[in-house]
């Protein structure tokens, strides 16, 4: 019966459970973050310099 009882487990997996998750979502984001941050300094870029032309991924 104190099997049932011990919840220590529960809680360990409950946490595994959400950085699981929270970790999901980071990768999921960060496509659009990179591209949100490239377009930032493409536009300073081009108000520093007009003739700025931003390099090319290959």
């Amino acid at each position: 019966m104190k099997f049932f009882q011990e919840e220590s487990g529960q809680t360990i997996l409950e946490y595994a459970l959400i950085i699981a998750v929270l970790v999901l979502v980071v990768i999921a984001a960060i496509p659009s973050l990179r591209n949100a941050v490239s377009g930032v300094f493409n536009d300073v870029g081009t108000k520093l310099d007009p003739d700025f032309t931003p390099a090319t991924e290959e």
